[in-house]
């Protein structure tokens, strides 16, 4: 990604200061107040136009045909790790009856994702991803290792301890949010993960999308990238909201690096009192 991709931002979703912050710091974006003012007015107007219909579609069981997959999915460690205990099932969600947890896709890598393929394996993996990882380790003391991502959702998940018979730290860096996810809660369905791809296929023309479906208990099962009071009013933004010019900024979103070290650090203290 030697250039820019393009951002979308929907209006309305947070604060307008949080917004005009949002696009001037990532976007170098500085609309004036008046035209931003007149670009919110109407977007709230627009979403207010259409509020969320209590007749919605419904997510439908998981077909048949996909059982195969599904079965692989659930055979990955990563799924055990991430779902275990938790109240979920495979479906086929509509795509219109999302609600976005967040304000804010990267459309060049919406779109890239959902020319992937196979929607299946796009939204709930069998395989792990590559990782777009690069850097390595340094002899220097103490020893440290230092790597670099474009992938936001690439993190150190992991960390074990051996002794065999020396002793041995282990960090795994690995993805997370790697399958598409919906939160059923209070009728509503909220997609937790997967919003970029979710938004590439709805504009490719896929009406319904496989998915991990939750069954939350509570907000707190919401991540916290919009205001709560977004989510849950009468008019939330919505996947579909990505698609419809009138509802969002189009920006430049510039080409981000994520860098992951791990440094240990050495020091010496006193001994701590006896309790």
């Amino acid at each position: 990604m030697d250039q820019d991709d393009e951002g979308r931002y929907l209006l309305g979703a947070t604060p307008p200061a949080d917004t005009l912050a949002f696009l001037s710091r990532n976007a170098g974006l500085d609309l004036p107040p008046d035209t931003f003012a007149a670009l919110t007015v109407e977007a709230d107007r627009q979403r207010q136009g259409r509020p969320l219909p209590e007749d919605l579609p419904s997510p439908e069981p998981a077909p048949a045909a996909w059982q195969a997959h599904l079965d692989r999915v659930v055979a990955r460690p990563l799924f055990q790790r991430l779902f275990a205990g938790a109240r979920w099932s495979f479906a086929a969600v509509p795509v219109e009856s999302l609600i976005s947890v967040q304000p804010h896709v990267n459309w060049t890598y919406s779109q890239a994702q959902a020319a992937r393929g196979d929607p299946l394996e796009t939204c709930l993996p069998t395989l792990p991803e590559p990782l777009d990882l690069w850097g390595g380790v340094s002899p220097s003391d103490p020893p440290s290792a230092s790597f670099c991502t474009r992938d936001p959702n690439v993190r150190i998940v992991d960390v074990r301890m051996a002794e065999s018979p020396r002793l041995t730290v282990t960090f795994t860096i690995s993805k997370t949010a790697v399958f598409l996810q919906v939160v059923r809660l209070a009728g509503r369905l909220y997609l937790k993960n997967g919003v970029h791809r979710a938004a590439g296929l709805a504009a490719a023309g896929h009406r319904r999308l496989p998915c991990l479906l939750v069954e939350g208990t509570g907000p707190r099962d919401l991540p916290d990238l919009l205001p709560l009071e977004s989510m849950l009013r009468p008019d939330p933004p919505r996947v579909t909201d990505f698609l419809r010019p009138e509802l969002y900024v189009a920006h430049p979103w510039r080409t981000r690096v994520k860098y992951l070290r791990l440094v240990p650090e050495e020091f010496v203290a006193p001994l701590p009192p006896p309790l």
